[in-house]
Parts: C-alpha cells; structure tokens; sequence
C-alpha cells in the first residue's frame, strides 16, 4: 500500500506556501549547502515547539526553488512532471485501480453511454457524458453518481462484496488517475488543452522544488541522506495542515528512527527521477 507521504509528496506545495510574490536572487550551490546542513539536517520532530522551529526556513527555501522550477522551459517543465507524476502520484493510484476490493477505478468507466445510463442515476450519467466541461483541473466524481451499485462494479469489472456499505462521498474516479502519456492524449478532450496541460505541471512543482532543493549544493547527497532529507522536509511541505500539521498529521510526529526501511525508502524512485532528469539538463550538479 502506497503511504500518504509518497502520494502527497507528488502533488503541488498546498496554496498557502506556494512561491514568494517577489522574485529573489537565484540560490547558489552555498545556499544550498547551508539548507541542507543548517535546515535540514537539524530539524526536529521531538515535539511541536521544535518542528515549528524549522517550519519558516523550510517553506521558505522550498518556495524559492519552485520559484525558479516555474521559470524552466515548458518542455523540461513537463520531462520532470512526466516522472513525479508516474512514479508518485499515479503509482499509488494504479494499486487502487487494480484492487478488485477497492471502489475507485481510476479515470475511466467502463460501458458504453447505454450501458452506464442504465446504472448511473440520470444526473450522473449526464455528468458523465460532459465531465470535460468540469474544467482543467480535471473531472472527479463519487459514488453517488450510481444508482445501481452491484451492476455498475459488475460492468466495471469489480465485484464488491460489500459495495453497499460505502458512503455516497466516497471516490470513484478521478481525472489524473492515469499515466502521464494518457494524460497529455486526453488534454486533447477539454475545452482548454493548455490550460489543462499547464494544470498537469503545475501540480508537479511542489514536488520537483522538494528533491531539487536537496540535488543543487556542492557535493551530491547519498541515497540515505537524500532519504533522510526527503522524510524531513515532507513534514512540512507534504500535508494541506500548514502549521497545524503536527497536531493534524500524525506521521508528521513519528521520529525518522521508528520508520521503517521500506517507509523510509519509498520516495526514491521520485526523486531518483527527478535527479537523473535534472542532470540531464544541467540543473544540478553532475
């Protein structure tokens, strides 16, 4: 199972952090260092007065690398979402797809219009047939969309023993549940392809600022640092809860010790990607 912090990790730095209103003087590899060593490597989790300590330094730092991620070219822009949003966001949504016990199905429905008009309620099915017009952030719909809940998973190809008991809000599609390629195919389909193109990196940058803020010092970090590093700026930057995420997000709260190696090592192949696409555009140091 796919833990929260690698499917956050994936998305956009959360609204309220996201880059400064002023552009600031391009980091160098010193400023670098010195987050990585005075920041990063002595922020604490031990108690809530401890993490806020750092809470500032690190938001702050990572803004302004997503400030100069913003300022790449399209085209490499989209070659580091490309490998965020496959080996983050969208693997973890795959296992949910797959799971013939678990409702969501990812971005697509099975069934022709007859068909899923004869399962769906009428407002769902509607909804269904114009799920472009929802915008460029992406279509995404629940279960209350169904009206016949054990014919709509039989034509899904998931047959839920317990299909009844889930709750109306429950999520069932989403329109970024799917590989990269398919999803820059179907920005084709919306009313706005850009826009909805320029949407699909966006959500990416928060992640590429993350593992970049780490990858442009002096000396490249080894895996375990790189790992280390990575859990410790997620407590800040991978949850929507600001400066209520220790009392909100209890992994926040969980020394880095007590995690275990597969938890601690679960990020890598994101910033692994990330690293190796950042290299090849002389982004960071080789």
């Amino acid at each position: 199972m796919i833990s929260r912090r690698s499917m956050v990790l994936a998305a956009a730095l959360p609204a309220a952090w996201m880059v400064p209103a002023r552009a600031q003087p391009v980091l160098s590899p010193a400023d670098h260092d010195r987050f990585v060593r005075e920041v990063v490597m002595k922020a604490g989790n031990g108690s809530r007065e401890e993490w806020l300590a750092s809470y500032d330094a690190v938001l702050d730092f990572v803004g302004r690398v997503q400030q100069e991620v913003a300022q790449l070219p399209d085209a490499r822009k989209q070659v580091f979402a490309r490998s965020v949003h496959d080996l983050g966001y969208w693997k973890g949504q795959e296992l949910r797809v797959a799971d013939p016990r678990n409702p969501f199905l990812g971005a697509r429905l099975r069934g022709t219009d007859s068909e899923l008009a004869a399962v769906l309620t009428p407002q769902g099915a509607q909804a269904w047939r114009e799920r472009y017009a929802q915008g460029a952030r992406g279509y995404r719909f629940n279960l209350d969309i169904v009206a016949d809940r054990e014919g709509f998973f039989r034509l899904q190809g998931k047959a839920l023993a317990n299909a009844a008991e889930w709750a109306a809000g429950t999520a069932i599609v989403n329109a970024n549940a799917q590989s990269w390629d398919a999803l820059v195919l179907d920005a084709a389909a919306y009313p706005d392809p850009a826009e909805r193109l320029r949407v699909l990196v966006g959500n990416q940058l928060g992640a590429i600022a993350s593992a970049l803020s780490l990858m442009r010092g002096s000396q490249p970090l080894d895996d375990a640092a790189m790992d280390y590093a990575t859990a410790v700026i997620w407590r800040y930057t991978g949850h929507y809860s600001g400066r209520d995420g220790w009392d909100k997000v209890p992994l926040v709260r969980v020394p880095y010790a007590q995690l275990p190696e597969s938890e601690k090592a679960k990020d890598r192949p994101i910033w692994k990607a990330v690293q190796q696409g950042l290299r090849a555009t002389g982004l960071a140091p080789g």
